[in-house]
């Protein structure tokens, strides 16, 4: 899978921004490329947890994925596998938030690889 840069510095930043919570958020692709990161209203940013409200998702079929931070490395729990299992791939910002503490991984909870793009 492919992300914009612009899309993953968000991510960054978003998390950082966030810390010690966690953010969730989905994610937006155009011809196979991550492009954009959508938040929604209604969404919970907790220490241990984050979640967004399902009725406030737009009918859209550009969502392909799921994105979230941990404060601490990017390893999916039981309830990110749950999550997981709606979307193509998620992504999981772990601390200190910079691109090697990102880590992707399908409907499954299988690794994949992410590659940035312009």
């Amino acid at each position: 899978m492919k992300i914009r840069r612009k899309a993953l510095e968000f991510i960054l930043e978003t998390a950082k921004g966030a810390y010690p919570r966690e953010f969730i958020g989905l994610l937006r692709a155009e011809k196979g490329v991550i492009t954009e990161i959508l938040l929604f209203p209604g969404s919970s940013f907790n220490r241990n947890s984050s979640s967004y409200a399902e009725h406030m998702i737009p009918i859209d079929m550009s969502i392909i994925g799921s994105v979230h931070s941990h404060p601490s490395e990017a390893l999916p729990s039981r309830a990110d596998l749950r999550v997981f299992s709606k979307w193509s791939i998620n992504i999981i910002a772990g601390y200190p938030y910079v691109p090697e503490n990102l880590a992707a991984f399908d409907s499954n909870g299988k690794p994949v690889e992410l590659e940035m793009v312009k």
